[in-house]
């Protein structure tokens, strides 16, 4: 069976709300709970090793659809919305598969996110590793509050850019997820440009803040 390409951000009909990332239900929580008992059980392993093999991507993902409802169209056909919030919605995904715990301040955006980890010394614009990188807000592209994506890893071309791979959910609004898909990022312009993945046929010169830290 020939998979089917997944709709982009500027081609979804009928866009479901945008969500608040509900902070109290972020997988994070059970990772604090039990990284203290691990690192007493392994003193030789650092704590980011520790906080990333307990997010592991598989454990951080499960796909929970939003409420549907169904409405008649203008045409002979039947079309359906979706009228609550899926999950994980990327920020809640990109807070699983770091570890990063930090700045909750209720139903976070991904740019307060960004803000408040900018204030406390924790972003750089160098990306790595287990970082996440922070996508401006785009109305155009319908993500008006910013979009955070996990790198996986992070190369340098050694031209100054880098081919960054990430992990991301919701880049459909509907909380699906990309795997390993492929950005160029240019450090000078702070732009991202998808090469693969469910954005890779449209994603070009999208603004980045940066990259959270811990």
């Amino acid at each position: 069976q020939v998979p089917q390409p997944q709709p982009s951000l500027s081609s979804v009909e009928d866009d479901p709300p945008i969500c608040a990332e509900p902070e109290e239900s972020t997988p994070s929580a059970v990772i604090n709970e039990l990284q203290p008992q691990l690192t007493e059980m392994f003193p030789d392993v650092g704590e980011p090793a520790l906080r990333r093999a307990l997010g592991k991507r598989d454990s951080c993902y499960t796909l929970q659809p939003g409420a549907v409802k169904a409405k008649a169209a203008k045409t002979r056909k039947k079309s359906s919305r979706s009228v609550g919030c899926c999950q994980p919605q990327s920020l809640v995904y990109a807070r699983c598969r770091s570890g990063l715990d930090t700045c909750r301040l209720g139903d976070t955006s991904p740019l307060q996110w960004f803000d408040c980890a900018g204030k406390n010394g924790n972003t750089t614009p160098v990306p790595r590793e287990g970082s996440i990188m922070v996508l401006d807000g785009n109305d155009r592209r319908r993500m008006p509050t910013g979009h955070p994506v996990y790198v996986e890893e992070a190369i340098p071309n050694g031209n100054g850019s880098w081919l960054l791979r990430i992990s991301h959910t919701n880049y459909d609004r509907q909380c699906h997820l990309d795997l390993n898909a492929a950005v160029h990022y240019d450090p000078v312009r702070q732009i991202a440009s998808f090469q693969s993945g469910a954005w890779g046929n449209w994603a070009r010169d999208l603004k980045v803040l940066g990259f959270i830290v811990r």
